[in-house]
């Protein structure tokens, strides 16, 4: 990865809780640490297709000067919304904000905080057997199109079949996406939950009936295992509901725990 570095730009401006701080301001000091290809930029000669830093500093001067916000998290993040929106080439993200001046009453350099963002490939499964599926199905999927943090890569084709693990209920249409998006992964599973929250989703029982229904199935490479999210999804080689949708546009991604192509999984599991 390529980086571009705009360290302790200062600017002063009215952020903090006290009251004092929002009608006197204060000194604060960003850095910002962008990671892209700067391949074609150093190639062309052309500043149109790189990141013009001067540009960037005025628009991150403005942008911090344009309200007085109480926490300096949230000036930093902020920021990471309004870069990732503003410049679409930029993979990476680090904002660091730096606060001189905090008002503690004690001897220090410097109150920082530091927020660092990647873009990250999920491949998501949306399925529905209740009431209108294909508007269930649709709807979760403009939700994720529209959403300020994610960007709608791929979607396979939709898919009738029969319902797993609980087989006495209607048969559920399914169908898989590619994102793209800079949100952790336990962020993401809070909106896709509040996404199926908004689409009428209630929890009765375990591989009951649904509205929607929206899984993550792969986060890149990447394995986590914490009580609210398992990823790699612990069933995807089980289901064939899953792995079929996921083959449309990604029959060669390769599952990180078992270490076989989607294909490979699909083949293995029609076989069995």
């Amino acid at each position: 990865m390529d980086y571009l570095l705009v360290k302790d730009l200062e600017i002063y401006a009215n952020h903090g809780v006290f009251q004092s701080e929002k009608e006197l301001g204060q000194k604060f000091l960003v850095t910002l640490k962008m990671g892209y290809n700067m391949k074609k930029g150093a190639t062309s000669n052309n500043l149109e297709d790189s990141i013009h830093y001067g540009v960037l500093s005025k628009e991150i001067y403005d942008y911090f000067r344009s309200e007085s916000i109480d926490l300096i998290e949230t000036v930093a993040y902020k920021l990471v919304e309004f870069i990732f929106e503003k410049y679409k080439i930029v993979q990476e993200l680090t904002v660091e904000i730096k606060k001189p001046w905090a008002p503690i009453n004690l001897p220090l350099d410097t109150v920082k905080v530091t927020i660092n963002r990647k873009k990250r490939r999920y491949f998501l499964g949306i399925g529905s057997n209740i009431g209108d599926k294909q508007e269930y199905v649709d709807s979760a999927i403009d939700r994720l199109k529209n959403a300020n943090s994610i960007e709608l890569k791929n979607v396979s084709e939709m898919y009738t079949t029969k319902a797993w693990g609980k087989t006495d209920q209607e048969d559920f249409l399914n169908c898989a996406v590619e994102i793209e998006s800079y949100e952790e992964p336990e962020d993401l599973l809070k909106i896709t939950q509040q996404i199926e929250l908004d689409l009428g989703r209630e929890r009765h029982e375990k591989w009951g009936p649904r509205t929607i229904d929206i899984d993550i199935l792969f986060c890149d490479d990447e394995i986590i295992y914490t009580d609210d999210l398992k990823i790699p999804h612990p069933y995807v080689q089980d289901r064939k509901f899953v792995l079929e949708p996921l083959n449309d546009f990604a029959q060669f991604f390769v599952h990180p725990v078992l270490n076989k192509t989607l294909k490979q999984l699909l083949s293995e599991l029609e076989n069995s």
